[in-house]
């Protein structure tokens, strides 16, 4: 049996033995609240890390000449992270090299070959383990929102269902993640890869908005697919950036994602990012039948709908909040995008407002832009020096020190760094 063979073979039957050791778990702790479930992601990494480590060590100890798994049981214990402590041992004759290939996902297709399908078990393996599936549990449940807006976009676009799943390997589904290379948001756009898709600017980050950043992503996918021709290197193009995936394509012609990935074509990073996707969206698209309890939207299900405002100069969320008698973290979850918690100083902006609320948002936000002081130069940039302080500098502008935090989106306990740009309200 050749490494990828047995690599296969280790996961196929790892998957079989999660779900029902899953199942016999405890049900209190399978059910356990949301913030029990997203703190098991936080060490899902390592899980990810154990499953590399036994696919590298099934490699290893695979060479020519040497012990077949008839001869030598493989460990895989530590693929629950000690979770569920399972010993497997693999005879390649009684597991067929077809048998339950994963070959159409939701859209996408799937390569028959030993390396495309080990691949996609491997993640399968993680979220079915007991860790795993609750993570992907809370993630997906934390996500439903988003998920119905995201489902309903696809469709309308024409594009696979499986890419509803894309958020979950980006972002979790969280709008305001941040990535330690800069991307930003549910889908994880770079700041030199927005245009022309998003805005970004001192008052404005779209990325942050799930509504737009989706119409965004479905573009950009919809673009590499045209470019591609293929699901599985157009998200790969998402994933590594499309000039870098044409310069593979070019330069190896003809040759599928999965042989560019098996080849050590591609980045690593890229390389899991198609198969973990395909992995997710398997899982959450057949829970039962791999014995997930998983929450299953409804192809009916609404999207939340809401109302819009204009605004003009800016304005704080927390006054026009306020004068509607709302709570500020209402309008902050609608507008995720305003990074100052102000409104921006552009004519026509478009604020969400709760559904039913059209006509009282506008009457606070026209009685608060006329208190400010109508059409004139609104704003100021200082630059922080030695000895600056809040109240200091609203003696010497002669505003309030609430007025520069409205504007700022920041708190009067906000240290004031040197060097940093902060925007002064005039009358």
């Amino acid at each position: 049996m050749n490494a990828t063979r047995k690599i296969a073979a280790v996961l196929a039957v790892a998957i079989s033995a999660f779900p029902a050791a899953t199942k016999n778990a405890d049900s209190a702790a399978a059910d356990a609240g949301t913030t029990q479930e997203i703190d098991a992601g936080a060490n899902l990494e390592k899980l990810e890390a154990q499953i590399e480590s036994e696919i590298i060590e099934a490699e290893k100890n695979t060479e020519p000449g040497e012990k077949t798994a008839a001869e030598e049981p493989i460990q895989a214990g530590a693929v629950a992270d000690g979770t569920i402590d399972v010993q497997i041992e693999v005879v390649a004759e009684e597991i067929p090299a077809k048998k339950d290939d994963i070959t159409h996902v939701a859209g996408l297709d799937v390569e028959q070959t030993d390396y495309a399908q080990s691949m996609v078990r491997k993640y399968m393996a993680i979220y079915t383990s007991e860790k795993g599936s609750r993570t992907l549990r809370a993630i997906l449940r934390n996500g439903e929102e988003y998920r119905i807006f995201v489902r309903k976009k696809l469709a309308e676009a024409g594009l696979p269902r499986a890419l509803e799943y894309l958020p979950v390997v980006e972002s979790e589904y969280t709008i305001a993640a941040t990535s330690k290379s800069g991307a930003k948001g549910m889908w994880q756009f770079m700041e030199n890869s927005i245009k022309p898709y998003l805005k970004k600017n001192d008052w404005i980050d779209e990325r942050l908005d799930p509504w737009k950043s989706t119409d965004a992503a479905i573009r950009k996918l919809k673009e590499n697919y045209d470019v591609f021709g293929d699901w599985a290197l157009a998200l790969a193009a998402y994933n590594c950036g499309a000039g870098a995936m044409l310069k593979t394509t070019r330069e190896n012609p003809d040759k599928s994602f999965w042989i560019l990935a098996e080849q050590g074509y591609l980045k690593k990073q890229t390389v899991h990012y198609v198969p973990k996707l395909i992995a997710i969206a398997e899982l959450s698209e057949n829970p039962e039948k791999y014995g997930l309890d998983l929450p299953v939207l409804e192809d009916d299900a609404e999207i939340a709908q809401y109302d819009f405002v204009k605004t003009g100069r800016p304005v704080s969320l927390m006054k026009i909040a306020s004068e509607m008698n709302i709570g500020v973290k209402t309008l902050k979850r609608l507008n995720p995008s305003l990074v100052r918690n102000v409104t921006p100083p552009m004519q026509g902006f478009p604020l969400r407002v709760p559904l039913g609320t059209a006509e009282i948002a506008k009457k606070a936000v026209e009685k608060l832009q006329k208190e400010s002081g109508g059409a004139s130069s609104f704003y100021v940039e200082h630059k922080i020096i030695s000895g600056d302080t809040l109240w200091g500098l609203s003696r010497t502008y002669g505003c309030k020190v609430d007025d520069i935090c409205d504007l700022n989106g920041i708190s009067q306990k906000t240290i004031l760094k040197l060097g940093k740009v902060l925007y002064i309200p005039l009358k």
